[in-house]
């Protein structure tokens, strides 16, 4: 499992791209104890991307 909070936004998005609720969910809990507000502005960022791709 990924340590830093880059790493860890880096799996979430490949993670929700794969649609792995499990993986998203294990991922989520280690990014609160580890990553900032600007870790989540950049996850928010990197997900909207995601969705709009999906469009």
């Amino acid at each position: 499992m990924p340590e830093g909070p880059e790493e860890l936004v880096d799996a979430i998005v490949v993670a929700v791209r794969a649609g792995d609720d499990r993986r998203i969910g294990l991922l989520l809990d280690r990014f609160k104890e580890v990553a900032g507000l600007c870790h989540l502005i950049r996850l928010r960022e990197r997900l909207c991307r995601v969705s709009v791709l999906r469009k």
